[in-house]
């Protein structure tokens, strides 16, 4: 990565500590570990690479001279996307590292997401207002070929999922991109959303209420308990945006969520083994036993007890 990307990353992450003065940035950028070679930081070199800053990181970075000339980072009116900036900030630091953690045995990083390959022609048809002709293959079906209107891609679990209007069949779509085992740009067409789903097919309103990447079921409120010590792991890692904390004492707390009770949503909640429990509603919280009595029968029989959902 090239000097400049370098010290915008130092800059972003350096400013979201505290605000500092040109003298101050200079002299902590002279021993930043970026700074490979140690070399001063001239203002001019310094405006010029903090509009850098600005324009990759989608931040304003303004000098408030009532205080001190302190130079602060500044979200920009109207900027919603917090998870954005961050996975921008997180893959530039990424990129940054990449040449070191190549060279050193310290560093175990999990695998990149599958067909990642995939994405530049995926949102170049979105883009370009493309359909795109895919060979599908899911786990529970025989390939088949879809005419897909894509509206908006999404990570989750280190997975790229593609997500749009299947063409003449009146249902949306989520696809896996490791399953797609053949995708043509349709030049000659244009997408055209059917008014069923014009208005949905938008990343806030499709995934709203949902845990993960199914979308079903009308959302409900889930209360549960954690239990002592994965409260507190959860009070940092909350199972979902919409949780709040409605009871604590030493043993446990209590937490309430809005979503969507779905496959994924009681996988993530049984991935808390013992240490978490479904208290309401009892329609759910019955259905939480049923999938335990099943993996308790699989467990003692050796035999497929899976529920069908």
């Amino acid at each position: 990565m090239i000097f400049k990307y370098k010290f915008c990353l130092w800059l972003i992450d350096t400013l979201s500590i505290q605000p500092l003065t040109l003298s101050e940035i200079q002299k902590k950028w002279l021993n930043a570990s970026a700074n490979e070679d140690g070399d001063p930081l001239a203002e001019r070199t310094f405006n010029r690479y903090r509009r850098e800053a600005e324009s990759l990181m989608y931040v304003d970075i303004k000098c408030d001279k009532r205080d001190g000339n302190l130079y602060k980072i500044i979200r920009p009116e109207g900027f919603r996307n917090d998870d954005l900036q961050q996975w921008l900030l997180s893959a530039f630091r990424v990129s940054s590292l990449a040449e070191r953690v190549n060279q050193r045995e310290e560093v175990m990083i999990e695998p990149a997401p599958p067909a990642a390959s995939l994405l530049q022609d995926i949102m170049n048809a979105i883009d370009r207002k493309h359909p795109l002709r895919i060979l599908y293959k899911s786990h529970y079906q025989e390939e088949k070929e879809i005419v897909l209107l894509p509206a908006f891609v999404r990570l989750f679990r280190q997975r790229w999922y593609v997500i749009g209007e299947v063409r003449d069949k009146e249902y949306t779509m989520t696809c896996a991109l490791e399953r797609m085992n053949e995708v043509e740009l349709l030049e000659e067409e244009k997408v055209k959303f059917s008014p069923k789903f014009r208005n949905i097919l938008k990343p806030e309103v499709y995934f709203e209420h949902c845990f993960g990447i199914i979308r079903q079921f009308e959302p409900i409120r889930i209360c549960f308990r954690a239990f002592w010590p994965q409260d507190a792991y959860l009070k940092d890692v909350p199972v979902h945006s919409s949780q709040i904390e409605v009871d604590h004492t030493e043993d446990y707390t209590d937490f309430e969520i809005f979503v969507r009770p779905t496959y994924d949503l009681k996988q993530e909640l049984l991935w808390h083994r013992d240490k978490l429990a479904v208290l309401a509603p009892e329609s759910f919280r019955q259905d939480m036993i049923q999938v335990l009595h099943a993996t308790l029968s699989g467990y003692e029989t050796g035999e497929n007890h899976a529920i069908d959902e």
